[in-house]
């Protein structure tokens, strides 16, 4: 290839250009573009004849020779493309929900990113389109959260009169591999322990939640904090913001055998991450982020450090407060059944005295702090508001003579009741 390159720029009648397309990504790990461009000038031939027909019959010569050279080059990258599709899919196998999405030819891509990854090379890739490549990228990302090493890629392009004849990939790391090594060792230490009460046999329903309170429980929500838009921050570091929890969730429940992935969008208008999860055989949304009482108002945090506002919701629910990006198809999710609320019997059609009178009895006899209740809608929510606090008859549930503590968000139609103030 180098040779042939040579060969037709001495001959000046073609010009070769290399572009280089650098992506990176940002804090919410959406890529940026650049382009850099190198072009190698025209080259005058010092041998070059000057009668007319001696000048012809070399143009002639050269314009062959140009044409088997570039037929060469289509024959080496077709037998680089068959070969990167032999080696880096013989064997694959991949359960990532994103890769479940894509077509034939995007799944050949994904395996090839992904070994590129894995085995820190770069390789071309079965694609000319960088749009495609860079979603396959992402697929792989939010397929794969114990990539934390991962700081974005560069993509070459090569083109031949400005047309795309071949893509390279190849991944920006964060660490070398001798550190990462380490992190996983260590990352891996913290998995062991945090999942070692873990409800292995029981529904997907309690595996959930086993996760969702465990992260909570111990991590912070901290702006700027080291790594955090990867899984250290929240097993090594115990403070993250949305990706990395987001993110360490998944990674937990892919142990405990319950599907799941990263979505990205927007919550309450700022980029936000949470998760897309099969339970029991259904789909729902789970926001761990805003599970953190802690991500809102610290002032909660001591009594009620887990909020399940954003447990396990249909995308009716979800829809009020964030938007998805769909790099891929998304279900709609319509179940309700591993709602915290729907599950644990706190979801109230209507109205019902004696319903709430059990549900702050159950809260007492637990021993729990607080009491949290959701209602099925808005018109539920303000009947509910107007009976408990407007008329005060929450006083009737409550030991309290002269004040009580309560939460109440008409976004998610729920309430939080503290039970000791």
């Amino acid at each position: 290839m180098k040779k042939s390159k040579s060969i037709i720029c001495l001959l000046g009648c073609l010009v070769f250009l290399l572009q280089g397309c650098v992506f990176f990504t940002d804090n919410t790990e959406t890529p940026s573009f650049q382009n850099i461009t190198s072009e190698n000038e025209n080259k005058e031939n010092a041998g070059k004849k000057t009668s007319g027909d001696e000048t012809l019959e070399q143009d002639v010569t050269l314009k062959d020779h140009v044409s088997d050279l570039l037929s060469e080059e289509k024959s080496t990258n077709s037998a680089i493309v068959e070969e990167n599709d032999a080696s880096e899919t013989d064997g694959f196998e991949e359960n990532g929900y994103c890769y479940s999405q894509l077509s034939e030819e995007e799944k050949v891509v994904y395996a090839q990113v992904y070994h590129a990854i894995t085995d820190r090379v770069e390789v071309t890739v079965s694609t000319l389109s960088a749009d495609s490549l860079d979603k396959v990228f992402n697929c792989v990302l939010y397929d794969h959260p114990e990539l934390f090493y991962l700081d974005g890629y560069q993509c070459t392009t090569r083109s031949r009169n400005d047309v795309t004849v071949s893509l390279s990939f190849c991944a920006n790391y964060i660490y070398d591999e001798e550190k990462t090594k380490e992190y996983q060792r260590n990352v891996e230490r913290e998995i062991e322990a945090l999942l070692l009460p873990a409800p292995r046999q029981g529904s997907d329903y309690d595996k959930v939640k086993y996760v969702f309170d465990t992260i909570i429980t111990n991590t912070d929500y901290v702006m700027n904090c080291v790594d955090n838009q990867n899984i250290l921050s929240v097993f090594l570091y115990h403070q993250s913001v949305c990706n990395g929890y987001a993110k360490a969730t998944q990674l937990l429940l892919d142990r405990l055998g319950v599907e799941s992935v990263v979505v990205n969008g927007t919550a309450d208008g700022e980029s936000h991450a949470w998760n897309l999860v099969k339970a029991d055989g259904s789909w729902y949304y789970l926001d761990t982020t805003w599970g953190d009482s802690d991500f809102k108002d610290s002032r909660y945090q001591e009594v009620n450090p887990v909020n399940y506002d954003y447990f396990m919701v249909d995308s009716q629910s979800l829809s009020q407060t964030h938007t998805v990006d769909r790099l891929v198809a998304i279900p709609d999710c319509v179940a309700r059944e591993c709602n915290y609320y729907v599950h644990e019997d706190l979801y109230l059609n209507g109205l019902d005295p004696e319903q709430l009178g059990d549900i702050f009895a159950r809260g007492y006899d637990s021993g729990a702090q607080i009491v949290q209740f959701k209602c099925a809608n808005d018109a539920v929510y303000d009947e509910i508001y107007n009976y408990l606090v407007d008329e005060q008859h929450a006083f009737d549930y409550l030991d309290a003579d002269n004040s009580i503590t309560y939460v109440a968000d008409d976004n998610a139609n729920t309430f939080c009741f503290w039970l000791f103030n």
